[in-house]
Formats: C-alpha cells, sequence, structure tokens
C-alpha cells in the first residue's frame, strides 16, 4: 500500500494504482507528450463531425433558441430574467432550470453574432467536447497512470456516435457543460489535497465546477458521488479528515440551485406520452427503467439504429400486454444490473490495485446514469440518447479497464495487448464513420424524423412529428396522413394528432367529412381545449348550411380560451356573411384587436365592414392605415384604401397611389388594374391609361365581365377604336348576356353605319 495522500506530490501522475510505474508509464511522461495523444483523437473528432455544422434548429432548437427574447441581447436585465426564470421561455411548466445553459446560447446569439444561424452554435459544442475530451483523458491517466488505456479511454468516448445527440443536437449543450462541471470537479479533487495555504482556492474550485455542472443540468448532481466512488476505490491514497471539507463545501452551489430552481418554478409536468412511467406503477416503471439501462448497455455495444425520440411506445411497459419478448429484456437487463452490482461489490472486497479500474469505471457508469434513470424519480423523457453522454464514459473506461487487466494476466502480455490496441483502434475508425453517418441524420426535421420511424417504428411521437415535417412539403400530404393514423395506432388517445390530422384532410377536397371527425375525437380527449373547437368551426365553414354550426364552435372556443384574438377574428368573419350581424362582427374584430393589437387582418376586415356603413368611412380609413402600418405589403389593405378615398373629396390621387402600390406588390392583380381604369376613365384625359388597365385587368382574369364592358365604353370614345368597343361587348356577352350592354353595343353598332 502506498504512502497516505497527503505526503503525495500533488500531480496526477504520482499515485499509481498498484504497481510501481514502469517505462511506458504515465509518470515518465510530460503533457507534451500527451499532447500528440489528443490532437490524434481531435483530429479524428473533427472529421467525424465535419458534417455537423450544417444542421439547422430542428427539435427543440426552433423554440429554446429561435423563440427567447432573454438570449437577443447581452444585458444585466437578460441575464436577471434567464436566473429568475425557467429553461424553456415558452413553456415554464417543464420544470428544467438551467440558467447557464442559456446563458451560453445568448454568448453566441448576442455576443458572438450567431443570431439563428446554427453553425456558431455547432462549433461551441464541439469545443465544450473537445475539452471534454481532454478531461477524460486527463481523469484516465489519474486511474490507469499508464497512456494506452487512458487514450483508449478518451477515443472510444469522444467517437462513440451515442453521443451526437448531445454534441450535434445544439440545445445538448445542457449535457455538454453538465459533463464538463462533472470531469472537470472530478479530476480538481482526485488531485491531492494542497498545502494548507492552497485549501482555499482547491475548495473554491470544487465550489466553481459543481456550480457550473448543477446550473447547466440537474444531472451534474452525480459529482458528489463520484468523488466519493473514487474516495472508496483508492481508499489508500486519501485521509477523510483532508477529504471531508470538500464535500462540504459542495452544498453551497447545491442549495443555491435549488432554491433559486424553487423560487416561482412550476412543478414539472410530464406528459404520458413522452414517459410512460409517469402513470405506471412502481414496480412496472422500475422494472421498464431498468430494461432501459438495458437498452443503453446495447446502444453502447452496437449503436446502428439511433434516433432522436423514444418515447410511447418505443420501449412498451413491463406486462403491459407486449410480447413476452419484450418483458424478457426487462428481466434479462435486470439479471445483467445485478451482476455488475455483485460484481462491484466483489471488486470492492477484493481491492486487488489491477482490478480497481474496473470497479471504478462500472460504478461510474450507474452513478452517473442515475439522475436519468427513471429508478430514483420519474423524469421528462423515459429514454433519451442525450443521457447517456457522460455515463458513457464509464462504459468506455470499462472496456479500456478490461483490455489493461487482461493483458496484465496474459502469459503472452506484450502481444495481447498490441492485439487488444489494434480491436480498439480499429473500432475507434467505426465509431467515428457511424457517427460522420448519424450526424446526416440531423441536417434537418425531414431526415431526422425519417431515420427515427426507421429506428424506433414503434414511437408516436415520430411518427407524428414526421408527419408534420411531410405535410409542409408539396405533393406529399397522402404521406402525412398516413404517418398520422400510424401514429394514432399506436396511441389512439393523443389529441394533437388527431387535430393535425384533421388539418391535414380538410386541405384535401371531399375529404371534409373525415376532417370533422378527426376534430371531434379530439374534442373528446380534450374538451377544455380551444383549438379544436377553433379548426372545427373552420371546417365547418366551408360546408353548405352549416354555418350556424360554425359560429357556435367559435362561440364555444371562446368559452374556453376568451382572450384568444385570431377565435374573435373568425368569429367576425362568420358573423359578416349572416344578414344584420355586421355590427356583432365589428365588436368581435375590436374584441380581436383589444387582444392583439398587431394583428393586421383583422384591422383591414373591421375596415371593410366599417366602410359599409355610411358616416363610418373615417374609421374605415383609419383601420386601413393601421393595417398598413403593421404590414406594408398587405395588397388588400392598399385597395381596401383606394377604394375608400375615391369616396372622399380630395383624396382621388391618394387613391390612385394606393391602387398603385397594390400593383408594384402584386401586379397580376386584376382587381386593382379593374379598380384603377374605372378611376382614371373618369378623370379628363387619362381615358388612354384607364385603358391599359382594364387591358391589363384582362390579362389576368379574361372573364371580368366587368374589365369587357369598360373596356368597351372608353374604347368607344375614341375615335377609330369602336370596332375594338364592339368587340369587347361581345366578349361581356358571350360571358354574361345583359339587356344593358346588348344596347350599348346595338347602339354603337348603328351609329357606325
Amino acid at each position: 500500500m502506498g504512502k497516505p495522500a497527503k505526503q503525495r506530490k500533488s500531480t496526477v501522475a504520482a499515485r499509481p494504482v498498484g504497481k510501481t510505474p514502469v517505462a511506458g508509464d504515465a509518470k515518465r511522461h510530460g503533457w507534451q507528450s500527451h499532447g500528440w495523444r489528443l490532437l490524434a483523437i481531435w483530429g479524428l473528432l473533427l472529421i467525424a463531425y465535419s458534417n455537423s455544422f450544417q444542421p439547422g434548429l430542428v427539435l427543440d432548437n426552433a423554440s429554446i433558441i429561435g423563440q427567447d427574447p432573454r438570449i437577443r441581447q447581452a444585458t444585466a436585465q437578460n441575464i436577471f430574467s434567464i436566473v429568475k426564470g425557467g429553461y424553456r421561455y415558452n413553456n415554464p411548466n417543464v420544470g428544467l432550470y438551467r440558467p447557464l445553459t442559456t446563458v451560453s446560447y445568448m454568448l453566441n446569439y448576442a455576443v458572438f453574432g450567431d443570431g439563428s444561424r446554427p453553425a456558431g452554435y455547432h462549433w461551441v459544442n464541439l469545443a465544450i467536447h473537445c475539452v471534454n475530451v481532454a478531461l477524460v483523458y486527463a481523469i484516465g491517466i489519474a486511474v490507469f497512470v499508464e497512456t494506452a488505456p487512458a487514450f483508449a479511454l478518451a477515443a472510444i468516448w469522444a467517437l462513440h456516435p451515442v453521443l451526437t445527440e448531445s454534441v450535434t443536437n445544439i440545445v445538448g449543450r445542457a449535457d455538454l457543460l453538465a459533463a464538463f462541471g462533472v470531469l472537470a470537479g472530478l479530476l480538481w479533487y482526485v488531485k491531492a489535497a494542497p498545502p494548507a495555504w492552497r485549501r482555499l482556492a482547491w475548495l473554491a474550485g470544487l465550489v466553481v465546477t459543481q456550480a457550473i455542472g448543477i446550473f447547466s443540468k440537474e444531472s451534474a448532481v452525480v459529482l458528489p458521488g463520484l468523488m466519493l466512488l473514487y474516495d472508496l476505490s483508492w481508499i489508500e491514497r486519501i485521509t477523510w479528515r483532508a477529504r471531508s471539507s470538500a464535500y462540504a463545501v459542495l452544498a453551497l452551489p447545491l442549495t443555491a440551485f435549488f432554491y433559486l430552481r424553487g423560487q416561482g418554478h412550476a412543478h414539472m409536468l410530464i406528459p404520458f406520452a413522452d414517459n410512460p412511467l409517469v402513470n405506471a406503477g412502481f414496480w412496472t416503471a422500475r422494472l421498464t427503467a431498468i430494461k432501459v439501462i438495458g437498452r443503453f448497455l446495447g446502444l453502447f455495444l452496437w449503436p446502428a439504429r439511433l434516433s432522436a425520440d423514444y418515447s410511447f411506445n418505443a420501449v412498451p411497459l413491463f406486462g403491459g400486454h407486449a410480447s413476452n419478448w419484450e418483458d424478457a429484456k426487462a428481466l434479462i437487463a435486470l439479471a445483467v444490473c445485478l451482476a455488475a452490482a455483485a460484481l462491484i461489490a466483489i471488486l470492492a472486497v477484493r481491492a486487488r490495485a489491477i482490478e480497481k479500474p474496473i470497479l471504478f469505471f462500472l460504478a461510474f457508469f450507474f452513478i452517473a446514469l442515475a439522475p436519468t434513470s427513471n429508478l430514483i424519480v420519474i423524469i421528462g423523457s423515459i429514454m433519451a440518447e442525450r443521457f447517456l453522454y457522460l455515463p458513457c464514459a464509464g462504459m468506455a473506461g470499462l472496456v479500456a479497464a478490461a483490455i489493461y487487466a487482461l493483458g496484465q494476466r496474459s502469459p503472452l502480455r506484450p502481444r495481447a495487448l498490441r492485439m487488444a490496441w489494434t480491436a480498439v483502434a480499429l473500432a475507434c475508425f467505426a465509431l467515428a464513420a457511424r457517427t460522420y453517418a448519424r450526424n446526416l441524420d440531423w441536417k434537418d426535421d425531414f431526415s431526422l424524423w425519417s431515420s427515427a420511424v426507421d429506428a424506433v417504428p414503434g414511437s408516436a411521437k415520430a411518427h407524428y412529428n414526421l408527419a408534420k415535417v411531410l405535410e409542409a412539403v408539396p405533393g406529399r400530404m397522402p404521406q402525412a396522413i398516413a404517418e398520422y393514423r400510424e401514429s394514432l395506432r399506436i396511441d389512439p388517445d393523443h389529441a394533437d394528432v388527431h387535430n393535425n390530422l384533421a388539418n391535414a384532410l380538410s386541405a384535401i377536397p371531399g375529404r371534409m367529412p373525415e376532417a370533422i371527425a378527426e376534430y371531434q375525437a379530439a374534442m373528446r380527449l380534450q374538451p377544455g381545449r380551444a383549438e379544436p373547437h377553433n379548426n372545427l368551426a373552420n371546417a365547418l365553414l366551408n360546408m353548405p348550411g352549416r354555418l350556424p354550426e360554425a359560429i357556435a364552435e367559435y362561440q364555444e372556443a371562446l368559452r374556453i380560451q376568451p382572450e384568444n384574438a385570431e377565435v374573435h377574428y373568425n368569429l367576425a368573419n362568420a358573423l359578416l356573411r349572416l344578414p344584420g350581424e355586421q355590427t356583432e362582427a365589428i365588436a368581435e374584430y375590436r374584441a380581436a384587436l383589444r387582444i392583439d393589437p398587431n394583428h393586421a387582418d383583422a384591422h383591414t376586415n373591421l375596415a371593410n365592414a366599417l366602410a359599409r356603413i355610411p358616416d363610418r368611412l373615417p374609421e374605415a380609413i383609419a383601420e386601413y392605415r393601421a393595417a398598413l402600418r403593421i404590414q406594408p405589403d398587405s395588397v388588400g389593405a392598399h385597395i381596401g384604401l383606394a377604394n375608400a378615398l375615391t369616396t372622399v373629396r380630395g383624396g382621388l390621387p391618394d387613391a390612385i397611389g394606393e391602387y398603385q402600390a397594390a400593383l408594384r406588390l402584386r401586379p397580376d392583380n386584376a382587381e386593382a388594374h379593374y379598380d384603377l381604369g374605372t378611376l382614371l376613365a373618369n378623370i379628363p384625359g387619362r381615358l388612354p391609361e384607364a385603358i391599359a388597365q382594364f387591358q391589363a385587368a384582362l390579362r389576368g382574369e379574361p372573364d371580368l365581365v366587368e374589365a369587357h364592358t369598360n373596356l368597351a365604353n372608353a374604347l368607344a370614345q375614341i375615335p377609330g377604336r369602336r370596332a375594338d368597343a364592339i368587340r369587347e361587348y361581345e366578349a361581356a356577352l358571350r360571358l354574361r348576356p345583359d339587356p344593358v350592354v346588348r344596347q350599348m353595343m346595338e347602339r354603337l353598332m348603328a351609329e357606325r353605319h
């Protein structure tokens, strides 16, 4: 047994595992010689992740980064808001508190100037991962002393494709930063306690690293457990009196975290679809969670099928009428976990130096996984690859430790070790290739959810999200509907899927009855939700004779959610279709604008309604102008304002300007050409311009009867153009017989003769 830790030099390399270092041991190598090994890993890592900088704001990135106003400016007020608020700005009920992670997004967005461009965020993620690789390598040196197993540990962990969700997915930064805090804290701790005059700095370093980890993600709470694991594994290296203060000071950042998190943060709401364990019995939930651990081990050993989602029903509940094989998986995983626990106990009792790395890394895996395992507390997801970011270091270390131990025991040690490390090197190249291929899945939402459906066809959420992506692609609506139906086959009680399936069906001619049935299914599942009522009303509005039902659905939506501006707006549009309901419609438009003053369409339609009422034209003009202040490129508002100005004394020049503004935005707008032509035809000297506008209107809409008629009237006033005028009258009569038009044509023909 070595000397007590307090008598050792405080360098990592000065604490052998159990044998006197020999040539080739890390003790004889400075960090200059370690540098090329790290550079080799980083170089291969850069190649493996070279295609990870293009993916956009997929998955949760669009909401967490694209919709959080707190990260758009680096101000004290925004930092205070981040510290005070939850992780998800638009959804505080998720119960997550990760202020340091959010501040890191602010650095990208506001300080580095990346804004919504994802490349900069990806570079920062990869840089943090590279730092973590160096920390894992250093911990390997502390555990093994020799460089070869430490090098293997760092390489396997760095390149393993199961880590891509944490590195390539931008919001995986929470796992990267939390792991940094844990790894840096553990490495700082394994250094022997410094002399008294440096002890405060040593303790402060532990406080800082724990704070970085815990304020980045809750799972960093494992640092004290890993410190204790190290102390128990190499108890001969420490004196408890010297180390006890280190555990005590960690209470400071942990207490601060839980205090701040508790200030105004809602209790975590866990949807059943994301984690079905929330509604399962105690033993059903735990046995299913153990089955998930088995799947994690399987992904480490064979990461061929990776997915961004493992929600319901990708991991069937134990005993939940799934196949016998699914329950067998849980029992096999339980046996593996029990065997691992027994091995840990045996190694701890035997305390053989050469086996201590196996003990350490095996226990490291389970301790690091504990907060996200659903064994202690039920969390927001049943399974996710990001949960493996830190625990995977334990599995990689276990592989390196096993090879190291076998090599030490083998009578053919040099040859056996060379063969083993060669196999590890080949495995690392294979892992790098798989990581490169996995990054392609993160390119966009379509590739991400397509790969998820292939990897876990039992996930209702994967089919649902793929359907939403397909729905936005022209010509892919049938495939989207098929994916929605597959999602409902797996989870028939998902109201959002029924609602979105109905939206897709309503966009296809002749399928409105099916859409209505799906909206009604969504309402049965969530009767207190306004959106399905509003969507059902929109569908009914397009069916003959069902206007009263549509109005009733809008009113029910408003009973549930009175402050919904869009529903007020939709109800107003519906009321305008009923005789005598104009006053109520105007009231609904005003209600919508009270809630959302920047609703440009509500301003425009309110103006249209006011323009029909005598003496309310000034109000209409004011509303048109308000709409255009909000949305200057609104063609309808320009045309409506122009029409209103034509009836105001002195308003003709402004009216012409508004028609022209509309035509600059939409040169093919037949209505604007026709209205402008009608206006110009009544202004002396501008008849040629009017004719040009009528002709432009007819190019856009050849069947516009009024344009043919007014063009004929204008041509009839020009000598030599009466034959053209007669042809336009004839065109108008072919489209719609009209005695007045026929009479004008016959009079013109008589005058010609």
